[in-house]
Formats: C-alpha cells, sequence, structure tokens
C-alpha cells in the first residue's frame, strides 16, 4: 500500500517537530507520494512567501522527491460524495479531495488532522 503525505506532516518535519525521514525510513518498503492537493498546498508558499522563505520551501520539496498523485474524475466525484456524506459535520473541500485520493489510489494517508480524517469513511491513517 502507498503512503500519502499530508501537508500538516510535511510542514512539521520542515520545522523539526517530526522526523518524516526516519518516520519512512521504517516504511521503506511503500512507495511514498503527495495526494495533488497537498501538492499545491506546499508549493504556494514558493510563490507567495517573501524570497528566502520560499526557495526554502523549493529546496525541501525538491530534496523530498517523492510523487505527486493525478486527481481524475473518479477522484473528483468520491470527493464530491465524501463532502455530501459529511455536510451534517464538514471537513473541507481540500481535505475531501486528499481522502478521495487516498480512497481511490488504495494509499494510507500521514497525517496529524485525525480528527477530520476519520470522519472518512474507509480511509486508511498510517500511525505517527
Amino acid at each position: 500500500m502507498s503512503i500519502y503525505i499530508d501537508a500538516d506532516v510535511f510542514v512539521a518535519w520542515e520545522k523539526g517537530e517530526f522526523d518524516l525521514l526516519a518516520w519512512l525510513e521504517k516504511h521503506s518498503n511503500e512507495p511514498v507520494g503527495f495526494p495533488p492537493t497537498v501538492w499545491q498546498q506546499l508549493v504556494f508558499g514558493t510563490f507567495a512567501w517573501e524570497p528566502a522563505r520560499a526557495l526554502r520551501r523549493q529546496r525541501h520539496l525538491k530534496e523530498f522527491g517523492a510523487r505527486v498523485s493525478t486527481f481524475s474524475r473518479k477522484h473528483a466525484q468520491r470527493a464530491a460524495r465524501i463532502a455530501a456524506d459529511l455536510r451534517s459535520s464538514p471537513i473541507g473541500f481540500a481535505d475531501c479531495q486528499i481522502a478521495a485520493c487516498a480512497l481511490e489510489n488504495h494509499a494510507e494517508l500521514l497525517t496529524f488532522n485525525i480528527e477530520h480524517f476519520n470522519r472518512v469513511p474507509g480511509l486508511s491513517l498510517a500511525s505517527v
């Protein structure tokens, strides 16, 4: 099974608050990637932040080197279904897309946002 990394985990690694590389070393037999929505969230800083901070983020993304999954019609339909199913207690548009990618691609999601993602039926969360 693949592991998809959520933005909060990547940011915690950048800040030195979580040893993502050590965690991944323990799971080295599993492919690692980013859902496209997470990639967008992370790349945003390379365009929006002041140059020194943006350059650090670019370096971190390049250093990390994980693949980015696709987002197709089936992912969009799954995200819409998740949003509809959770409309009484929504988790947000981006989180629905992230969950849909993980579900459709049979990946575990590595996240610290357990409160939101635990509400998505069938979504497998990797233990931190």
